[in-house]
């Protein structure tokens, strides 16, 4: 089994704020939903591309939108359920998903990324050190969820179907910069 790639790079945390304005630019309503989709769950692009209607669960409580995603899976590793409540997926998401049968998404994924690229080159221009990838997406969940103690590597390994010791070893220090109040 290869070893986990450590990247060399420092993935940051996206806000809501920088992911608002590829959400807004997108040129159609699946794109800004597989881009929020992205940002939120830390999931593999494939994998969402493969998401149908009947994986989502839509819960409305208390004023609030709960979605549990129950499929994300890779290989024989299965996901843990996703649940977010906002705003920000009230208004994109359940409407996008609700009566809907068989796949959510009709393009492949290379599409997805290039029209993601076309993005970065709308709001960054050439300054490609700004640019946002599917995989930056899903590294900066990954690393929200560390830092912020919301997961133990187990279940970080378990999420992304990572299995060696580098992974942990990788997200060991951002879970110990909370206490070093080093987060970014």
């Amino acid at each position: 089994m290869p070893d986990y790639h450590i990247p060399k790079q420092e993935f940051k945390i996206i806000s809501y704020e920088e992911i608002k304005p590829y959400t807004e630019l997108a040129p159609d309503l699946e794109s800004k939903v597989i881009i929020a989709l992205a940002w939120l769950t830390g999931a593999r692009i494939q994998e969402l591309v493969n998401l149908e209607g009947k994986d989502f669960l839509i819960d409305r409580e208390n004023d609030r939108v709960v979605i549990t995603i129950r499929a994300l899976k890779h290989g024989k590793i299965g996901y843990p359920t996703f649940s977010f409540s906002d705003p920000f997926i009230s208004n994109l998401i359940v409407p996008f998903v609700e009566g809907k049968q068989g796949r959510l998404f009709s393009r492949g994924k290379r599409r997805y990324q290039q029209i993601l690229q076309e993005l970065n080159m709308k709001i960054h221009g050439f300054d490609t050190s700004k640019w946002i990838t599917f995989h930056y997406l899903r590294h900066s969940r990954l690393t929200f969820l560390a830092r912020e103690l919301r997961a133990f590597p187990e279940e970080l390994k378990s999420w992304t179907g990572h299995r060696s010791q580098a992974f942990e070893e990788y997200f060991a220090p951002r879970r110990v910069e909370r206490f070093k109040g080093k987060i970014r």
